[in-house]
């Protein structure tokens, strides 16, 4: 799923359709000489698609573009493959805060690979209800970028449909892991925590996802600055008040890399239940002595 079309892309797409312009009349034109379909060249010169290297090398021979040229192209196109966006800037494209959260929806049902890395809180793959309006009521929340609290709860329920895919059939579990702090972090009350703490340990089970977390007694294998989510040709990686892109092919190695590192290092299973169980039991412990 083609993310936002942000200036280095909309550069890279004028520049083809100006080159384009110098040995053909029209994208339909091209599309004939390089045996493509007239829709791969408008999303290329509109920059709803992005070209591979291959798509550069042959638009480039097509319009006997120079060897600067097309060295340009792939600037360009470099450039392209990390894209960062402000979440105001991508509630806009996608017609609001709900509509973004359609969108992620829509982007998990469509990729074969979901992994996700989450060093201090729960991803919102696994939230409860409860916990996820907590999260979403954070000053720093959606409400940093304008939006009104009456959106909140149609924000949780469609992260509440995004979460179907848990218990759809796939050829790949969907992987999870967390740091142990997304076990102690919470939000508000801690009996939303201990809610989802019980939430995890109903989890375990499924077959369609797989479930990890690297606790304090192991060592952390990669620094725990950000969470991110593996899609599969991308991954995506958020900050406090924006999401980041990459698609270089480097980048989503190195992720990949980072990833199986991490999931070398967490407990899963019985180890996780275990833990699980206990966090729970001391959360409940502190919850009641506090509250008496």
């Amino acid at each position: 799923m083609p993310g936002p079309n942000t200036p280095q892309r909309a550069l890279l797409a004028r520049r083809l359709r100006e080159l384009r312009a110098t040995a053909f009349a029209s994208g339909s034109a091209l599309a004939r000489h390089l045996d493509w379909h007239q829709t791969r060249v408008s999303k290329l010169e509109q920059g709803s698609q992005r070209p591979t290297d291959d798509d550069l090398r042959r638009w480039g021979e097509a319009v006997d573009a120079t060897a600067e040229q097309l060295d340009e192209l792939f600037e360009l196109a470099e450039a392209a493959r990390i894209e960062y966006a402000t979440f105001g800037q991508r509630y806009r494209q996608h017609g609001g805060a709900v509509a973004e959260q359609q969108a992620t929806t829509n982007e998990d049902a469509a990729s074969a690979r979901i992994a996700e890395f989450q060093p201090a809180m729960m991803p919102g793959l696994l939230q409860t209800a409860a916990y996820a309006r907590e999260v979403l009521t954070r000053p720093c929340g959606p409400a940093s970028a304008g939006v009104a609290d009456e959106e909140i709860d149609q924000i949780v329920g469609k992260r509440m449909e995004r979460q179907q895919v848990l218990y759809q059939p796939r050829q790949e579990p969907i992987r999870i892991i967390m740091g142990e702090a997304a076990l102690h972090t919470h939000f508000g009350d801690p009996r939303t925590l201990a809610g989802q703490l019980d939430r995890l340990l109903a989890l375990l089970g499924y077959s369609q996802v797989d479930i990890g977390v690297v606790p304090f007694t192991a060592a952390m294998p990669v620094f725990p600055l950000t969470n991110f989510l593996l899609y599969d040709d991308h991954v995506l990686i958020e900050s406090l008040t924006a999401q980041q892109r990459l698609d270089s092919p480097d980048d989503v190695r190195a992720y990949e890399d980072f990833f199986a590192q991490l999931h070398d290092a967490a407990i899963t299973g019985a180890q996780l239940e275990t833990l699980l169980a206990q966090s729970s039991t001391e959360l409940r412990r502190r919850s009641g002595a506090a509250s008496s």
